[in-house]
């Protein structure tokens, strides 16, 4: 082997290149040997890693492998994300199925009618008449239902969530995770290709966007751990099967045959969602199993002091991975969970016989635990119960989860502690963290998890340490863009090497901060830029589009408000702008019916209650101008720009 391998690298050196593959290929497929030899070799190239070779679909591989495929469909990974019908949906829908969002004053009411699943949201006045209504199809439900299931609709591709969820463990319906507390953004938070990466296989998605997708899986299927099936249906067709008992086979990863780290590698590139951090060059969907998750991302948890009680949902890796028996043995999520089978039907005794087939003290034949004797009993052995309480985590609202950090119960004095945050820390290996990938870390957590500005002066502490100019000046960028600060941006970016910029939302964050400035020109060619990197970002084009309104190039703005539709009907800033363009043709028709379309979609949206204040005194209108600004003003009485309006109207 040792011989035959020297060879390999003397031809590499006479750049024989076909030749040393060919022979590298010889090697994967002949090697045997022992089970630690055979474990020891994975770090060889998979040959499924290659970017040719394609998914085939777990169908596929149902045809050679049925008992798994059949079990594994049955799991919360293959019961992730379908088609919202009857039969897929864990809810209850009679006369409690109804949501009421009392902060935003909205009901939500789920229902079917012909196996399709409808939202509806709708407001009642004071005296309980009916003055406001939308309804959405919901197109895709999220979550097996072993805990909740979350609903997504869709238009023309463009993926959104609605705002509420049923939480089967209580068997209630309430605002979806983070809608919560008046945070609720209706039906317009989008559905990112980070999320869709982990809650199902992977998307066709329209890297060019925000949100939009050509096709959409249903469910985790077998290649998200084992990678792409194409190459090794290739081969099992041809005949050429491995004996892996003895070999393993490259053609396809199986990650009982991975060491501890590359097989921890594969749960946590889903099983610890938290501040994801991608390398340089790596997308959501890059991650390839065999390989260190950390060549994808790295990912950030917030961690407290105190007895360690907090921790997300999707934490499950990271808690295992604090447990001592995770540190000092080869423990790893498949000792105790066959990712083949439910979680629902496996015994309880798989998990106890985990625990005491270590925990066993031979002498005497007795589990090594400190409880009485009598609770032991009591319990049935069960170690779960005591070890890994159920707890309720602190992202996910009426859900309680086993919780993965395994030790000695908590008492009520430790259990009473006040756990304070002490800061991010990365929880994907022990590589070295860069001062850039922490501040990117610290920016991501304060616009995603908290509105706690320390999180910005931890990022700032980061960012200085920067060596790199450029990366500097576009994380500097980016924080005094949260923070606001747009002369600050301005001033950043001009040590920016614009040639080098791949993020389109700096050169976002750049023209909006020469908009505030009311330098309209130099916003446009700004907004310009980051649209030629995602055209698909509808956000970004309604910018585009406004900046042209602003200079005064109306036929400018009113076609890429009409593209903006086209792609999405639903997006009410732009439904109101494109009104406006029309009322400055004066279409006034056109613009009264995208002010409508805009207002039944959110009747809260004062931009575009106060455009139809104009237009209706603009057609003379003025009984209805009047009542609809003293609306306004009961609603938003500190609004500025209704109470000059409604001073206006008056006189």
């Amino acid at each position: 082997m040792v011989n035959l391998l020297n060879k390999i690298k003397i031809l590499i050196k006479k750049r024989h290149i076909i030749l040393a593959c060919f022979l590298a290929a010889i090697t994967l497929f002949t090697f045997c040997g022992t089970e630690q030899q055979i474990v020891e070799s994975n770090q060889q190239v998979y040959l499924n890693w290659n970017d040719t070779v394609k998914y085939v679909g777990s169908q596929v591989c149902g045809s050679c492998h049925p008992d798994q495929y059949s079990s594994f469909m049955k799991t919360g990974m293959g019961q992730s994300f379908h088609f919202a019908t009857n039969d897929k949906s864990a809810a209850t829908f009679d006369h409690s199925a109804l949501v009421y969002d009392t902060l935003n004053n909205f009901y939500y009411k789920p229902y079917f009618s012909n196996d399709s699943m409808f939202i509806k949201e709708f407001r009642l006045s004071a005296t309980g008449d009916t003055i406001h209504i939308h309804t959405e199809k919901v197109a895709y439900i999220v979550g097996s239902g072993q805990h909740t299931n979350s609903h997504i609709y869709e238009h023309n591709g463009f993926l959104k969530q609605a705002p509420i969820t049923f939480y089967t463990q209580k068997g209630i319906w309430d605002m979806a995770p983070g809608f919560e507390g008046g945070y609720s953004s209706g039906f317009n938070r989008i559905i990112g290709h980070e999320c869709m990466s982990c809650h199902n296989s992977y998307p066709d998605f329209v890297k060019t966007s925000e949100n939009k997708y050509r096709d959409v899986p249903l469910g985790i299927g077998c290649e998200r751990c084992h990678g792409p099936g194409s190459e090794h249906v290739k081969r099992i067709g041809l005949g050429q099967k491995v004996d892996t008992a003895t070999q393993i086979d490259y053609s396809i990863v199986n990650p009982g045959k991975l060491d501890k780290e590359l097989q921890m590698s594969i749960c946590q590139r889903c099983h610890i969602q938290g501040v994801s951090v991608l390398a340089e060059g790596k997308e959501y969907d890059s991650f390839q199993p065999g390989k260190p998750i950390t060549e994808t991302m790295k990912v950030f948890l917030p961690k407290y002091d105190g007895p360690q009680t907090k921790f997300i949902m999707a934490s499950h890796a990271d808690r295992t991975a604090m447990s001592q028996c995770y540190q000092l043995s080869d423990m790893t999520c498949i000792t105790c969970h066959n990712p083949h089978v439910s979680v629902k039907e496996t015994p309880l005794s798989k998990f106890t016989d985990t625990c005491q087939n270590c925990h066993q003290n031979t002498e005497i034949g007795q589990i090594l635990c400190s409880a009485n004797k009598d609770d032991i009993q009591k319990e049935n052995n069960n170690c779960i119960t005591c070890h890994m309480p159920v707890s309720p985590s602190i992202d996910i609202p009426h859900v309680t989860i086993h919780d993965h950090y395994i030790r000695k119960p908590l008492t009520e004095a430790q259990l009473n502690e006040v756990e304070q945050f002490i800061g991010l820390r990365c929880v994907t290996g022990n590589e070295k963290v860069s001062n850039l990938e922490f501040a990117k870390a610290y920016l991501s957590y304060f616009e995603s998890f908290t509105s706690d500005p320390l999180a910005l002066d931890s990022a700032e502490f980061y960012i200085q340490k920067i060596a790199n100019t450029h990366n500097k000046a576009e994380q500097f960028i980016r924080l005094h863009y949260l923070n606001k600060n747009f002369d600050k941006v301005l001033d950043a970016s001009k040590n920016l090497n614009e040639r080098k910029v791949k993020d389109a939302w700096t050169f976002y964050r750049i023209g909006e901060a020469y908009y505030s400035n009311t330098n309209f020109k130099q916003a446009l060619s700004y907004f310009e830029k980051a649209e030629v990197i995602k055209p698909y970002n509808l956000d970004f084009q309604n910018k585009l589009a406004s900046t042209y309104s602003a200079l005064g190039n109306w036929e400018k703005a009113k076609k890429i408000f009409e593209f903006i539709i086209e792609e999405d009907p639903s997006h009410v800033q732009v439904l109101n702008n494109l009104g406006f363009v029309y009322f400055n043709f004066g279409e006034t028709e056109k613009s009264e019916k995208l002010y409508n379309r805009a207002i039944n979609l959110n009747p809260d949206y004062v931009p575009v209650l106060l455009n139809k204040v104009g237009l209706l005194l603009y057609n003379q209108n003025k009984i209805a101008a009047k009542k609809l600004i003293n609306d306004l003003f009961q609603r938003f009485p500190e609004n500025p720009k209704v109470q000059m309006l409604r001073k206006q109207v008056i006189l």
